[in-house]
C-alpha cells in the first residue's frame, strides 16, 4: 500500500489513532481489512478504503461489500488498478492543507439574541459555497424550522435537543453548526466541548447578567468560545472579554429580521448578515486559531 502511494507525504498509524488526530487530517486512508478500528472513531468527512493486492477476487468482493453496508460514504481504492487515483486523492488532500471539518458553536447570552439566526445563516452559506454541511438543532423549543429559509442540497438538519454531541460524532461533514441551548445542561455542554469554537450572541449592555451567566458556563466548562455582541463598542462587552480573555469575533447586526420579512433566512444577493457568516466560514481554521490563542 505504502509503495503504491510513491513519494506522497503522509502518517503511518498502526492500531486504533488518537481521536484529534483523526479529527484534524485533511484525509484518513484506512486498509480494507481494518474494518473494526473504526468501531467507535466520529465521522470524518473524508475517509477512504484501500484494498491491498492481496485481496483479490472473491475476498475483494466480501470486502467492498462489508465496507459498503457499514460506511456507505466510503470508496474503496482496489491496489494496484486504483494506484494513480490514490495518489491525486492525496495530493489534493496534502495541498488543502487544513483539517477535514469545522465545528461552529453558536450560543444565545440572552432571549432574542439572534443565535439562532446566526446559527442558520453560517450553515445556508457554508452548503452555499458547496461544503457538506450539519446543523445541529440543539435547543429544545427549536427555532432552526422557524429560521431556515433557502433549501440547499448539501445541508443537512438534524434535531437533538437531548444529546446534540452524538450527532455531532455521528454524521461526517465538513462544516457543522450546533444551535445551542444558553440553559447549556450537561449534554448542551458536551456538544459545546467538541465545537472546535463557540460564538456567544448577545446584546450585552442590555443583558449583562445573562450573557454573563452563559460566559462563566462556557469558560468553567473548558470551552473555547468568542463573543458576538450587538455592539462593537459595548463597554460591557469590551469588560466581558477581558474577564474571560476570549476575543471578539465580529458584531451582531441588530436588525436580521428586517433583512427577511418572514423571519426567515435567505441566500440572497447583499446582507450584512450573511457576509459576517461567509467571513467566519471562510476563515474557520483561522478564526479557530484565534479563539484558541
Amino acid at each position: 500500500m505504502l509503495d503504491a502511494l510513491g513519494d506522497v507525504e503522509l502518517e503511518v498509524v498502526v492500531g486504533k489513532p488518537a481521536v484529534d488526530r483523526w479529527r484534524t487530517s485533511p484525509l484518513v486512508l484506512v486498509d480494507a481489512r481494518c474494518r473494526a478500528l473504526m468501531a467507535g472513531m466520529p465521522a470524518h468527512p473524508r475517509v477512504e478504503v484501500v484494498a491491498p493486492a492481496e485481496l483479490y477476487g472473491d475476498r475483494l468482493a466480501a470486502a467492498i461489500d462489508a465496507w459498503q453496508a457499514d460506511y456507505p460514504d466510503a470508496a474503496v481504492y482496489a491496489l494496484p488498478r486504483a494506484a494513480h487515483g490514490l495518489r491525486d486523492l492525496v495530493a489534493t488532500a496534502a495541498a488543502s492543507g487544513g483539517p477535514a471539518e469545522v465545528r461552529i458553536g453558536v450560543v444565545g447570552g440572552h432571549g432574542g439574541a439572534g443565535a439562532t439566526t446566526l446559527a442558520v445563516a453560517l450553515a445556508l452559506v457554508a452548503a452555499d459555497e458547496g461544503m457538506r454541511t450539519l446543523l445541529v438543532d440543539a435547543v429544545r423549543c427549536g427555532g432552526v424550522d422557524d429560521r431556515l429559509g433557502t433549501p440547499v442540497a448539501s445541508l443537512r438538519v438534524v434535531d437533538a435537543p437531548d444529546y446534540p454531541a452524538v450527532e455531532v460524532e455521528r454524521i461526517a461533514a465538513e462544516v457543522k453548526v450546533v444551535d445551542l441551548d444558553r440553559t447549556l445542561h450537561d449534554a448542551q455542554v458536551d456538544a459545546a466541548r467538541l465545537c472546535d469554537l463557540v460564538l456567544l450572541v448577545g446584546n450585552v449592555q442590555r443583558n449583562a447578567m445573562a450573557s454573563r451567566r452563559v460566559a462563566v458556563r462556557l469558560a468553567c466548562a473548558g470551552v473555547r468560545f468568542g463573543l458576538v455582541p450587538s455592539w462593537r463598542h459595548d463597554n460591557v462587552a469590551l469588560a466581558l472579554t477581558e474577564e474571560f480573555a476570549v476575543p471578539v469575533m465580529d458584531k451582531m447586526p441588530l436588525d436580521p429580521a428586517s433583512i427577511f420579512s418572514d423571519g426567515r433566512v435567505y441566500l440572497i444577493g447583499q446582507c450584512r448578515l450573511l457576509e459576517m457568516a461567509r467571513d467566519v466560514v471562510r476563515r474557520g481554521p483561522t478564526v479557530v486559531a484565534q479563539v484558541a490563542a
